[in-house]
């Protein structure tokens, strides 16, 4: 299988993972990089901030110190080369005075104090400050260009403090610088120059080396470039490695849309892209033919019901290993749902290449499988669409298809049918009796006809068989061969067999209470495989027999073979159980399946009933006698009941009885007839001596249609 349809949608997926992972790496990149951009710039300025601080408490100490200074009217220390007179201040009458101990000092004022403190810190710190104005009255104090700038600033009246980062000497430097007004003990000094008390006298500046701010920064931007790397990286792991995984997820999450969950098969939606692109290749190229097939297992509900849906499961998963070895490389096969299953078989040369393949699948049902140490045989129905130019939707095919198979399973199960337009309407026709069915009861349109079991040695009757047959209001009377098998595979069968035994018991007790009280009538009601294994069958049993006071040995239960192939184990307990309640098992149509003598070695069957193909082929030419012979001889040897069924002439009568066959069945003496044509029968004595049934002439509206599937003989 070209599953193309998957890698498509695995490249688009890996595809999109690329393009989100490169976008969602580009925005986590742009991220850190504005959070880095953002930190570094955080940092810068906290540093200016703290060297903003550092200036500002500078600043704070100087100005106290000039206030206490001004306070006291300066400071007189001692002359010396240091300290000499200041002839900024020789205005002052007192700027030197001499002790009474004749000791020489001269005045300090706050300017001169704080400039030789600045000098002094700045040896020690690197920290400049300085005092400084437009007018002053020691040159040194004369203000650079910075310094005029802020001074015409603070004039300006706008701020008294401002500061910005400046290069001095090759050096970052934070330049900050606050106004400076006149005290009442500044005049002293100052008042020479004009200035009276609170005018702006100048500013005071002062200079914070900016290199260790700027060391410490980078230390941390660093550290800081480290992290986002760090986490650049490991976002640009973290995103490629979701990315990856995220397409993993997808292309599993889409595989699994793609597959069935329990067998892994391809599922509808894969089959369907398959199939369309098989259809545009025919219509490209009309030669390459190709085939949809429908398969469904026979009986796989009653073996759901009976062994559960795990056992249905493991089955169903067993089976998908086994076909799918059978594929040829090209070919599909999908899981549409339950047990159903779809084949597309790719260029084929015909539809008898079609059929090969298809019965190579079915003859892989032979063997059995093997679940839970249990050997489990199924089988399975196979419908074939052949494509043609008549098809415009690949739906049509898949329809037609299930059609052939519905009509392979009606014709008996476990066989190929190719689709022909005729079915359609069998199809449909199918869809209404499974409609109308449901009904039937209610409406009284079942209705149970029985059919005469003749004892041989004493030419009386010994029993019945109920068969079913359903007056339809507008089909007339359906044959059982068409519609059992409906209520079988719509599970319908399940109500409608339990309505026959129940209508089968009590009116074989009434006619037994009436006419043979004595010697008791039995009666054979068919048991179709779903109700064999089906859970609660020996309870619907019980309470049949219950409610009709019929006694147990009087009541035969018939199976087919083909009703034990599937779930052999469990059919063998459950005919064992039915066995307890003292109901006898007939097998009917022995002879017709694969392993009859298999399953006689394996069951307990108390009655095996003859195949009337065998009764009626027992001519000179015919292979039938010398069959009947053999199994005659096989149930004598395992004390089984034998009972010949499909008896029509008087010469198969005759080889009959004198072959000492015990029992018989058929047209010969009686069809399946009404309960009250039966009870006419009665009335006669017709069961005391059988040989009057053969003088009746029986009107033949109220003889069935002779058939050969289950309920009917």
């Amino acid at each position: 299988m070209n599953p193309s349809i998957i890698q498509d949608s695995s490249r688009s997926i890996r595809k999109q993972a690329f393009v989100l992972s490169v976008f969602t790496v580009a925005a986590l990149a742009a991220l850190v990089g504005y959070s880095w951009y953002w930190n570094t710039n955080n940092i810068y300025n906290e540093k200016i901030n703290l060297a903003l601080t550092e200036a500002r408490s500078n600043w704070n100490k100087d100005a106290s110190l000039r206030r206490w200074a001004a306070h006291h009217g300066g400071l007189y220390v001692p002359p010396n080369e240091r300290t000499p007179p200041n002839p900024a201040l020789k205005h002052l009458p007192h700027r030197d005075v001499v002790t009474t101990d004749g000791q020489k000092l001269t005045l300090m004022n706050p300017a001169y104090m704080m400039r030789q403190m600045a000098e002094e810190f700045e040896e020690d710190f690197g920290v400049k400050g300085k005092v400084t104005g437009k007018l002053q009255l020691n040159p040194i104090n004369k203000p650079d260009e910075w310094q005029l700038k802020v001074l015409n600033i603070f004039e300006s009246g706008k701020t008294d403090e401002v500061y910005e980062q400046q290069m001095i000497d090759g050096q970052p430097y934070l330049r900050y610088m606050k106004a400076m007004y006149m005290t009442e003990g500044c005049v002293k000094c100052h008042g020479i120059l004009g200035f009276k008390d609170g005018d702006l006298r100048g500013g005071v500046s002062v200079s914070i080396p900016l290199t260790r701010y700027f060391t410490a920064a980078s230390e941390t931007n660093d550290s800081v470039l480290f992290t986002h790397v760090s986490v650049l990286l490991v976002g640009v792991i973290a995103i490629i490695a979701f990315a990856w995984l995220f397409s993993r997820l997808l292309i599993s999450t889409t595989n699994e849309a793609l597959h069935d969950g329990l067998t892994r098969l391809p599922n509808i939606r894969l089959f369907k892209n398959r199939l369309e692109q098989s259809f545009k290749q025919y219509q490209r190229d009309p030669s390459s033919i190709f085939a949809v097939c429908f398969l469904d297992l026979d009986r796989f509900k009653n073996l759901n019901d009976s062994r559960g849906h795990k056992v249905g499961d493991k089955l169903l998963v067993s089976l998908s290993h086994r076909l799918s070895k059978l594929l040829r490389p090209g070919d599909t096969l999908a899981r549409m749902g339950g047990d159903e299953f779809t084949l597309l078989l790719c260029d084929i040369s015909s539809v008898d290449e079609a059929l090969n393949i298809t019965r190579r699948f079915l003859a892989s049902f032979k063997e059995p499988f093997y679940i839970d140490n249990d050997e489990i045989y199924t089988d399975a129905s196979i419908g074939i669409c052949m494509v043609t130019d008549e098809y415009s939707d690949i739906e049509d095919m898949i329809r037609d298809a299930d059609i052939a198979m519905y009509r392979a399973k009606s014709s008996g199960k476990g066989r190929v049918d190719v689709y022909s337009p005729e079915m359609h309407e069998y199809a449909m026709e199918t869809m209404q009796i499974e409609n109308d069915l449901r009904a039937a009861i209610q409406k009284g349109q079942l209705e149970v006809y029985y059919q005469p079991i003749v004892n041989v040695a004493n030419s009386r009757i010994d029993g019945f068989e109920a068969l079913l047959r359903w007056h339809h209001p507008v089909m007339g009377d359906v044959s059982p061969e068409r519609f059992i098998s409906v209520a079988e595979s719509s599970g319908q069968i399940k109500e409608i067999g339990k309505w026959v035994l129940e209508q089968a018991c009590v009116q074989i007790r009434e006619w037994s209470l009436q006419f043979c009280l004595d010697n008791e009538f039995t009666i054979s009601v068919n048991l179709s495989g779903t109700q064999l294994t089906e859970q609660g069958t020996q309870e619907m049993i019980s309470e049949a027999l219950r409610q009709s006071r019929l006694k147990p040995s009087k009541l035969h239960l018939e199976v087919t073979e083909t009703a034990l192939i599937g779930h052999k184990t469990y059919a063998k307990q459950a005919v064992k159980n039915i066995r307890e309640l003292g109901v006898s098992i007939s097998i009917d149509d022995f002879g017709k399946g694969y392993c009859s003598l298999a399953y006689l070695q394996e069951f307990e069957f108390d009655t095996l009933k003859i195949d009337k193909d065998f009764v009626q082929d027992m001519g000179v030419d015919g292979k039938g006698l010398q069959l009947v012979r053999v199994l005659m001889m096989l149930a004598r040897d395992l004390d089984m009941k034998l009972i010949a069924e499909g008896v029509e002439t008087e010469e198969q009568f005759n080889r009959l009885s004198a072959m000492k066959c015990p029992f018989i069945q058929g047209y010969y003496f009686s069809r399946p007839v009404s309960a009250e044509q039966v009870k006419a029968m009665l009335d006669e004595g017709c069961h005391i001596n059988v040989n009057r049934l053969l003088k009746k002439n029986l009107p033949s509206q109220i003889v069935s249609q002779v058939a050969s599937g289950p309920h009917q003989k």
